[in-house]
């Protein structure tokens, strides 16, 4: 075939399953937003930042088959872009990156044109790999490459940076002409296998992770099975919450340390840790100094489809390369023969009591209603509340900040693929491109997204693109007219200048200057009404919830890990406070 750069590259996105192109009005890019726009096969959605059309692209690749791609033009396009991407770059999710350039001519070096940038520098640090098209020629094998790459072993996004002149350029090439790659699913061999199953199975106190690998590579089902075969106890990661059903014995907690002390006191008392598709971040309390060292004696074992990934984080014993699924298929066919574990008979209920008291807690702050005597309703209880509301088909989002929080602990979802979160880079305002995303490629599922007024306030524009696409997605803002969780730094030192005080904002309002239906409450009683409202619709939706800035029981992460060694003044008050 011959057709443009633009039109090759539709074309191969269309041969490797791509439905769905997001971005802004690119001119630079016109033959490709021409081509997605005109093209039965694609679902062309335009936003109204580009940060937004990244985070979609994120979600679409979470909630569908195929990878999500985004666009954005020359220079400000292209930064506006990098929330989205580094984003999706944290959380290893698959996405193809297209940003708009000037001509060929102009650029390497610039001659300073309007708009210039280092669109290639830009995105280096933040995609698995990137190029610029120089030459129309070189497109079908570059553009092969970025999709092969996004997709294989560790997956990310990748980015493409293409000159303006360049991509309406003829080139040919034939779709078969290169043949389709599915991405290998590598696994250790039948000798490590034997070896991590023999020390698993003589561990006195093991402990199996659930990463995000787990649910990338489709291993939810044998991770289960391990579970019901071992009885060892088990956590899942952020990223892999729903892994663990929610009612199963071995489950000592979701979400890392969201889940409480027992998983604190698993990672600091096991003997054996087998953690499957882990990177061991900022959540999992595995050899975070100084708050959680790695204890003398205790053997890690990481199984990672990314040679690179392996130690990188923290020292292990063994680390085998291997896809997720892939591996513990065949682990679980090693153990049929293996002999009974030598398991401490008390490991696992000492980590269930210790659970249970944490459960115990937060169902005290919920119970309690309302903070330091007040009246008004605390982010325990409205996240409680809403658990209870949300249908099983429901895809639920949440976004981040103390409202992520809450909702973390309260929403215990039995299906990794029924929850959306973004913690590898933490990002706010997230939330509501992935609910737009969400209901987009599921339009016949409730979308629910649990916000907070900071978060919301990030991309609150977007309301305007569901309302445009008919998307009757669910808001529930939890508004405390604050920077929730900064607030008790200020606190601590009585400083009420210290930014984190928001102006009371009725996102209720908001939403119906966008054409959305939105309502305000202030109490639990008005909530399900309210809920069923929303839902019944048939237009986007935000409830807007008066609630108390509530500190959680984990809140004394913050300080022992994310600033540790950080000198801040009565620190250490805070931590005794926490």
């Amino acid at each position: 075939m011959e057709g443009s750069v633009s039109d090759v590259l539709l074309a191969i996105l269309k041969k490797h399953g791509v439905r769905y192109v997001c971005g802004l009005p690119a001119a630079q890019i016109g033959l490709v937003m021409h081509g997605a726009s005109s093209d039965p096969d694609l679902t062309y959605v335009t936003t109204r930042h580009e940060e937004a059309a990244g985070h979609m692209a994120h979600a679409i690749s979470r909630v569908t088959d195929t990878m999500g791609v985004c666009f954005g033009t020359v220079g400000p396009g292209a930064t506006n872009l990098v929330p989205g991407v580094a984003a999706a770059y944290a959380d290893n999710i698959p996405l193809l990156v297209i940003t708009g350039q000037n001509q060929a001519t102009e650029i390497d070096p610039s001659r300073e044109q309007l708009q210039a940038a280092d669109q290639l520098g830009l995105y280096r640090s933040i995609t698995k790999w990137n190029a610029s098209i120089h030459h129309a020629e070189r497109a079908p094998e570059l553009i092969e490459r970025a999709v092969h790459i996004a997709r294989s072993g560790r997956p990310g996004p990748v980015h493409l940076d293409i000159p303006c002149d360049v991509g309406t350029q003829l080139c040919e090439y034939e779709l078969e002409s290169i043949p389709s790659f599915t991405p290998a699913r590598p696994i250790p061999c039948r000798e490590e296998l034997q070896q991590v199953a023999k020390v698993l199975m003589q561990a006195q106190k093991p402990l199996l992770i659930a990463g995000g690998g787990v649910v990338r590579s489709g291993a939810t089902e044998a991770f289960r099975t391990l579970l019901d075969r071992t009885g060892f106890p088990a956590f899942s990661t952020v990223m892999a919450r729903g892994v663990l059903p929610p009612d199963s014995e071995s489950n000592i907690g979701s979400g890392g340390l969201l889940a409480g002390q027992s998983v604190i006191d698993a990672c600091q008392n096991a003997d054996v840790i087998l953690a499957l598709g882990c990177k061991f971040g900022t959540f999992t309390p595995v050899h975070k100094m100084p708050a959680f060292p790695k204890p003398a004696g205790q053997k890690i074992i990481q199984i990672d489809i990314d040679a690179e990934s392996i130690g990188r984080s923290v020292p292990v014993d063994i680390g085998l390369v291997g896809d997720a699924r892939a591996t513990l298929e065949a682990l679980l066919d090693l153990l049929t023969d293996m002999p009974e574990p030598e398991t401490d008979k008390g490991w696992l209920s000492s980590l269930q009591k210790t659970q249970q008291e944490y459960r115990n807690a937060v169902e005290a702050t919920a119970n309690a209603k309302v903070v330091g005597g007040g009246s008004i309703m605390n982010e325990a209880l409205v996240a409680r509340a809403i658990n209870e509301l949300i249908p099983q088909e429901a895809i639920t989002v949440i976004d981040g900040g103390q409202a992520m929080m809450w909702g973390t602990t309260f929403i215990q979802p039995n299906d990794p693929n029924r929850i959306l979160a973004d913690p590898g880079m933490g990002h706010l305002g997230f939330g509501l491109p992935f609910a737009n995303a969400a209901k987009l490629a599921h339009p016949d599922r409730p979308v629910i997204c649990i916000t907070g007024d900071g978060a919301l306030g990030c991309t609150v524009q977007e309301l305007e693109t569901a309302a445009r696409y008919g998307l009757n997605i669910v808001l529930i803002v939890f508004n405390d007219s604050h920077w929730g969780m900064y607030k008790p730094f200020g606190e601590m030192l009585e400083n009420p200048d210290f930014g984190t005080k928001l102006t009371k904002v009725d996102f209720s309002t908001v939403a119906k200057g966008f054409g959305c239906y939105g309502q305000s409450i202030s109490s639990l009683e008005a909530l399900p009404e309210a809920f069923a409202s929303a839902l019944n619709s048939g237009r986007p939706s935000v409830i807007d919830v008066e609630v108390e800035y509530t500190p959680h029981p984990m809140d004394f992460m913050w300080p022992s890990i994310i600033l540790h060694g950080f000198q801040f003044p009565e620190a250490e008050r805070m931590q005794a406070v926490a």
